[in-house]
């Protein structure tokens, strides 16, 4: 959720869902207004990892001994005349190098509660584009500099140094995941649902918020012991279904045996009677001109809407068969008469009706111009 001020935020969305080792992505949409209007387009009923970017947020980076990771401490290095309890503090690092972020507690708490109330359930919260440090690696971003969204980020050897936000700062080409395509202002709602589904095997990267907190250890906890008893639950199942394969075992033995003592009973002439059908039956498809169930509307259609302005037609005429070569061959086919002054449009015409799905063949018969006017005739036959 990036705040604009004045009570006006950008809404960002991104559904996942985990299906064994695969993450995939759901519904995804972008909210512009104030918060009323932002809650009233977002699901309820599912866990909610809520990023907050944009005013109010400050983002300081520091380096600091190896090992020091005293929240107190390092918030007091970096903000010394700020009083630490009225502000909530996110702090994340890569060896030397850290970045704190800070929001005012009245401000966030006060937006939680809005939130609650709405029906959401919130489980994770993060400030600003640090949480897409654990989604760089998927996106096709390269270089020491990576700008997402007004989020920047540099890097050395792919190692975090800093952070910073600018709102001027936009990828320079489309942002893909893997090979799905990602607009950039969802990176961010992508990177938070990505930590809450992989939040086993992820290091979190969250504000220090105790209520969100504690409420996502007690969800992880009651997921726990939902995965435990259905465990359980498929244990027991996988005994039963042993014993019942045990108890049917010689039943569908006798049964296969069955099945391909059946599958070997045709006898050579049943095969040869099959054979004498098929071949009655392509014959009379064959004398009835079957088009492979092709409505002749539908084609008149296709031909319409495919011809260039520049053509204009004479004739068209289906399955016409006037020469005893075409009666006895009774191949399906359309042929076209028009004019025209182009004689590239009428090239690109046949290139156009070849790429159709239902045409097997297009050819230009004859290209003559016309003794009445400067325009050109041509003669077009196509084959389906």
């Amino acid at each position: 959720m990036h705040h604009h001020g004045d009570n006006q935020f950008s809404g960002r969305y991104c559904e996942l869902e985990r299906k064994g080792n695969e993450v995939q992505i759901g519904e995804k949409k972008v909210v512009e207004g104030n918060l009323v209007k932002i809650l009233a387009a977002l699901p309820r009923k599912i866990p909610v990892a809520l990023v907050i970017s944009g005013k109010g947020i400050i983002h300081k980076n520091m380096e600091i001994a190896d090992g020091e990771e005293d929240l107190q401490k390092n918030f007091r290095s970096v903000f010394p005349s700020v009083e630490p309890n009225d502000f909530f503090v996110q702090q994340h690092h890569h060896t030397k190098n850290f970045v704190l972020s800070i929001a005012r507690k009245d401000w966030v708490l006060e937006l939680l509660e809005k939130l609650k109330r709405a029906g959401l359930e919130v489980c994770r919260v993060s400030f600003g584009g640090v949480i897409a440090l654990h989604i760089l690696p998927q996106l096709n971003v390269y270089g020491e500099q990576v700008q997402i969204d007004g989020h920047q980020f540099v890097l050395a050897d792919k190692n975090f140094q800093s952070y910073t936000y600018k709102a001027e700062a936009k990828s320079a080409f489309p942002l893909k995941v893997g090979q799905q395509a990602i607009d950039e202002e969802i990176v961010l709602a992508y990177a938070a649902a990505f930590q809450l589904l992989l939040s086993d095997k992820l290091p979190a990267i969250v504000a220090e918020v105790p209520t969100v907190n504690e409420g996502f250890e007690k969800l992880v906890g009651t997921a726990l012991w939902k995965k435990r008893a259905l465990f359980f639950l498929a244990g027991l199942f996988a005994l039963l279904l042993i014993s019942f394969a045990l108890f049917s075992h010689y039943n569908q033995e006798n049964e296969k045996l069955l099945r391909e003592v059946g599958a070997q009973t045709a006898s050579a002439d049943q095969m040869d009677l099959l054979k004498q059908q098929i071949s009655k039956q392509e014959q009379l498809l064959k004398q009835l001109a079957w088009n492979g169930g092709y409505n002749y509307g539908f084609l008149v259609n296709e031909i319409g809407k495919s011809m260039p302005r520049q053509l204009s037609l004479l004739a068209l005429s289906i399955n016409d068969f006037k020469t005893e070569e075409e009666k006895a061959e009774r191949k399906p086919n359309i042929k076209i008469k028009g004019t025209t002054s182009n004689l590239t449009a009428v090239n690109n015409w046949i290139f156009v009706l070849r790429e159709k799905t239902w045409v097997k063949s297009a050819k230009l018969l004859k290209f003559q111009e016309d003794p009445e006017n400067d325009h050109y005739q041509f003669d077009i036959l196509v084959s389906y």
